[in-house]
This record gives structure tokens, sequence and C-alpha cells, in this order.
């Protein structure tokens, strides 16, 4: 078994699509994404020859600044045969490479396997080490291949009369066509961006600028990796998700709602339809990719689907010094975060009363 470096994104996708544990962000297109933020991706497999690798990783690195190392990261990563132990040391044996040749001092993996899994259990022994959560965690999966009436079932109660209740009101559902023209995927695009902002203005959480969607959407959707719902209602968009998909697997990445959509219920009769349409598609599961807590996690449950935690975040160091530097590094880049943050708090203005 050798290992080698992938740069044909055509032939790295085809490993992708079908390995075990795959999953979107080992994509090609989601390294190239996170270039713009400072990423530089690798493609690292080992396997008889590159025409037929067993295992790979997509690693991002990161110079640390003033530390002259890098930070290694593998989203939703290593993937692959790794429940066999042989596959596993080639595997390891290919990133120490990498790092003596790119000065990497710890490599970060994510991968969608659970303990109970060979590959998970020998990433909670040493030499891994538990990390600072990157992904969620915990999410709920949803087999698609039920039949429509065992997938209707599987929701709620109450989420089945929200369901009904917003298509008595009138809400429907629409798609967009990933071959649309240009003027027509801008306005959806800035339509998303619009109820994904007033979403996350009232739950409270970051957003990323609208040109970051356009370049997530032209960089999955050409190759029909990218799905786009929303739910209209007299005759506005009040509701939408977005999913990325990896061969049979398909994740809920980003959604939200207007007021008039919550009102409605919208995002109940929304989520139906994705989930009835990738099933109509042929896809195998539905991530519903996280499941927070609060009325989200309980939202997110009434959908049916199985309750998945996975290992979580793993740090593998690969050069002693190094990574011990990385660590002195990354910590003193937290404590500033956070005294940033505590400054901003304190400088903001009261918030405005919810009435």
């Amino acid at each position: 078994m050798t290992a080698f470096r992938l740069t044909d994104a055509g032939a790295w996708d085809a490993f992708v699509e079908v390995a075990a544990h795959h999953a979107f962000p080992q994509l090609w297109a989601w390294g190239e994404l996170r270039v713009e933020a400072g990423w530089r991706p690798i493609r690292l497999a080992v396997g008889a020859d590159p025409a037929h690798p067993v295992a790979g990783v997509q690693l991002l690195l990161r110079r640390v600044p003033l530390s002259g190392w890098s930070l290694a990261y593998a989203p939703r990563g290593p993937i692959g045969d790794l429940g066999d132990p042989s596959v596993r040391a080639a595997l390891v044996g290919a990133m120490e490479a990498v790092g003596a040749e790119e000065r990497i001092g710890r490599v970060r993996v994510d991968p969608e396997v659970t303990a109970d899994e060979a590959f998970g259990a020998a990433l909670m022994d040493p030499p891994w080490r538990e990390a600072p959560k990157v992904q969620p965690p915990t999410t709920r999966l949803i087999d698609l291949r039920a039949d429509r009436d065992a997938l209707w079932s599987a929701l709620g109660r109450k989420h089945r009369q929200y369901v009904s209740k917003a298509g008595r009101a009138g809400v429907t559902v629409e798609q967009l066509d990933p071959t649309s023209d240009a003027a027509t995927t801008a306005s959806a695009l800035a339509d998303f961006d619009r109820i994904y902002r007033l979403t996350a203005a009232r739950a409270g959480f970051a957003v990323r600028i609208p040109e970051y969607y356009q370049r997530l959407w032209a960089a999955f959707a050409p190759a029909g990796r990218a799905r786009l719902f929303f739910a209209i209602q007299d005759g506005q968009r009040v509701a939408a998700l977005l999913h990325l998909a990896c061969g049979d697997r398909v994740a809920e990445v980003y959604g939200g709602m207007t007021d008039a959509g919550a009102a409605s219920r919208a995002n109940y009769l929304l989520k139906w339809e994705a989930i009835r349409t990738l099933a109509d598609e042929g896809l195998g599961t539905y991530d519903l990719w996280g499941l927070a807590t609060g009325g989200i996690r309980k939202f997110k449950e009434g959908f049916g689907g199985t309750e998945v935690t996975w290992v979580g975040a793993r740090d593998l160091p690969l050069h002693r010094v190094g990574d011990a530097i990385l660590g002195a590094a990354l910590a003193g880049h937290a404590a500033r975060t956070r005294l940033r943050a505590l400054g901003r708090s304190r400088n903001a203005e009261p918030a405005a009363s919810p009435d």
C-alpha cells in the first residue's frame, strides 16, 4: 500500500462519493471554497495505486502566524476503509510524511464515525486526543429509502398537523433549477440571504457575507450537488433550505424563515417537501446537520430519523515541538478573541425589546 496526492478533481470526487464515511466537506469543491478564507487544500490517499484509493483525506492547511508551523484540518474526514488497522496505519503514516514536508504540527480530524465502530474506537485512544468541537457532533439521520407512507408516519403528530395547516393556508414549495439563468439564480440567492439573515438576527448566530453563498452555489450546483428550496406565501419567499449532497447522502446545511413563514408554519411544509423530493431523487440519507438545543432540536426531532453521535473532533500531534508551539499560539488567539468579544459586548447598545 502506497500513499499519494490526488490532483485531479474528478478522480478525487469519484473516490469520495463512494468511500465509507463520505461527506460533502471532503469534496474537492469544499476545499477550493475555503481557499479564500486562508486554507490550502491537499488531497491525500492510500492504496495499491492512485486509480484505486482505499482511504483518503482532504486536509486544509493553514499557517499559524508567528509560529512557523501549520495546522491541518480534515473537515468530516478521513474517509474510506478505515476499519482495517493496516489501512489506518498507512493513512496516518502518509499524514506524518506530509506533516514533515509541510511543517504541520498537528492534524485535526472530524469524521462521520461513531465510537462503536472500529475506526471511531481507534480515534478515542492515544496518540489521538480530544479537540474543540468544529462540526456538529450530534445529528439526526433520516433513511430516505423508506416508502412515502413510512416517511410521513415518522413525523410527529404536531408536525403532520403543521404541514397540513401550511398547505391549507396556500403555502407552496419551489426548487431552484441549478441550470437557471444568472438573473434567476442571483434573485433566488438574494432571497435566501435575506431570509437567512433575518433568521440569524432572531436566533443570534453569525452569517457569512452574501458572496460566500454565491460561491458555494457556483461550486456545488453545476455538478448537481446543491439544492435550494423555498416556501412561497402570497407570492413571497418566506422560508428557505439549502442542501449539499455527496454520493447517496444529502445534508441540510442552511435554512431559515421570515416571521410570516413562522406564523403560517411554512418551514414545516418546506422541510417535508424537501425530504419527499430528495427521497424521490433516489438519495439514501438525509442529514439534519446538527440538533442544537431547545426549540430547534424539538423541531428537527419531529421529522423522524435516528439520532447519531459522532466521535467529534480529534487531534493527532505530528511533531512534538510544533504541536506545543501551535497549542500556545492557538490559546493566545482564543484569549484575544474572547477579549474582543467582551469589549464589543460592553460597548454595544442595549438590545431592543421584542415588543
